[in-house]
């Protein structure tokens, strides 16, 4: 009798892949509200500017500041799915035992420069706290947050993205293109 095959069979999902399914959706509720707000705030800076004449001065800064954290807080739920820009040229051409070891390199410079990039947040983000955003006189504390957060969840994405089940190797196109 022939083995059944299992090709299209469903991978149960362990509770890494719950736990990143839930903060994906969360994340990306978070990432569509503050899409909402910056078009908002984009519409009402050309009304007010050209039809009351009279610019608005906080919401280009509102606008600038919701595609920052937009940008990194993406960058995290985009790491579950794979679907940064990856160039899979030497990785097409190794065998399974490289490939495993390039891939696992791959990971720790990844995680590496996210430490960088949050170490480094951090420290930016507090010695600027008492500094004032020009048009807002918001903390720039909360701006410079979005460095740190960012990479605070591209490093807790990354490492659940490790331990699932069911997304294993980031070489295969996440968008269908080969």
């Amino acid at each position: 009798m022939p083995a059944p095959d299992t090709s299209n069979a469903k991978i149960e999902k362990n509770w890494a892949d719950r736990l990143s399914d839930s903060i994906a959706v969360v994340l990306n509720f978070v990432i569509a509200s503050m899409l909402f707000v910056m078009c908002a705030v984009t519409v009402w800076q050309v009304f007010a500017r050209y039809v009351l004449n009279d610019a608005s001065s906080w919401s280009e800064e509102v606008a600038r500041i919701m595609m920052t954290y937009m940008a990194l807080i993406g960058s995290a739920v985009v790491i579950k799915t794979g679907g940064h820009v990856t160039v899979t040229v030497l990785l097409d051409r190794v065998g399974p035992g490289v490939l495993k070891w390039l891939l696992i390199f791959r990971d720790l410079f990844m995680l590496f420069t996210m430490v960088v990039v949050g170490w480094s947040g951090f420290g930016f983000a507090q010695m600027n706290a008492v500094q004032l955003s020009a048009a807002m006189d918001l903390p720039m504390i909360y701006v410079y947050a979005a460095l740190w957060l960012g990479a605070g969840l591209m490093i807790f994405m990354l490492v659940l993205a490790r331990l699932s089940r069911t997304n294993v190797n980031w070489t295969a196109q996440a968008d269908g293109f080969e």
